[in-house]
């Protein structure tokens, strides 16, 4: 019965002269409509504004990092989930090899550099968590001297540092609603990054959702759209994964994995 439904009414997606349309399909009849700009408005890779991008959480439930995860405490979860940990220490173990500095943009409470710069003691580490009372936070919990914590927005961070040798941001960009600029942004900080991102395709009934379950993301991607996206900024661009998320290994995967999360290794 749900097979032959499908066949009578059906909604999906399709690209038409660089628009982006719905179509819905009902008794062999499409209904198209428009419902994003052109592609090439989209990436059209405009002059980036001076002030920098505020990527924060969506503004209508907006929360800052520390509160949420101090609220978590309150309800008897974990302070910080495992697979999370797990994720920052695999980019870790994987990306940090023959590096001088690395900046983390989006760092949160620091997950990524406590659990890295204590085992890399000859890398500085930048992290800027544009939230304040994050920041404070960490300031004062997890202070190490080879780590900077900061709020800097990117522009300020370029003049600060100048380039640095990686940059990473550990599932940021699904927060952001204007990811193009922010990307914009994030590419001119190194030549090598590490994107990670939950995968969109993880999903089980992924074709009947309408915005990402998880009320925090604005915005999901899967493999192929964020391979894509990034080829935009970068010459080479490698998709990995764990296929287990808790344990420290990943793996090359193409652009139709199914796998929870999905780090994308970067070159220019």
């Amino acid at each position: 019965m749900k097979k032959l439904l499908q066949n009578i009414f059906s909604v999906g997606n399709i690209y038409l002269n660089g628009k982006k349309f719905k179509v819905i399909t009902i008794a062999g009849f499409r209904i198209k409509k428009k419902i994003s700009k052109p592609i090439k408005s989209i990436y059209n890779r405009a002059a980036i504004p001076a002030e920098g991008i505020q990527y924060v959480e969506n503004p209508e439930i907006w929360i800052s990092n520390i509160e949420d995860k101090q609220k978590q405490i309150e309800m008897d979860n974990p302070f910080e989930y495992e697979d999370m940990v797990i994720a920052n220490k695999t980019i870790g173990k994987y990306f940090l090899h023959n590096v001088k500095n690395v900046v983390n943009i989006g760092s949160g409470v620091g997950t990524f550099e406590w659990n890295n710069a204590q085992k890399h003691p000859d890398i500085k580490f930048v992290a800027s968590e544009i939230d304040p009372k994050s920041t404070q936070w960490v300031l004062e919990n997890r202070k190490l001297d080879n780590v900077i914590y900061c709020t800097d927005n990117i522009p300020t961070l370029l003049n600060k540092y100048g380039k640095f040798d990686l940059a990473i941001t550990v599932d940021v960009i699904e927060h952001i609603q204007d990811y193009k600029s922010f990307l914009d942004e994030f590419s001119l900080l190194a030549d090598k990054a590490v994107i990670s991102t939950p995968n969109r395709d993880r999903y089980k009934d992924i074709q009947n959702l309408i915005t990402p379950p998880y009320k925090w993301h604005v915005e999901e991607f899967n493999a192929g759209e964020l391979y894509f996206i990034l080829k935009m900024y970068y010459k080479n661009v490698t998709l990995y994964s764990l296929k287990n998320p808790y344990i420290e290994e990943l793996t090359e995967v193409g652009l139709y994995s199914d796998y929870e999360k999905l780090v994308a290794y970067c070159e220019k």
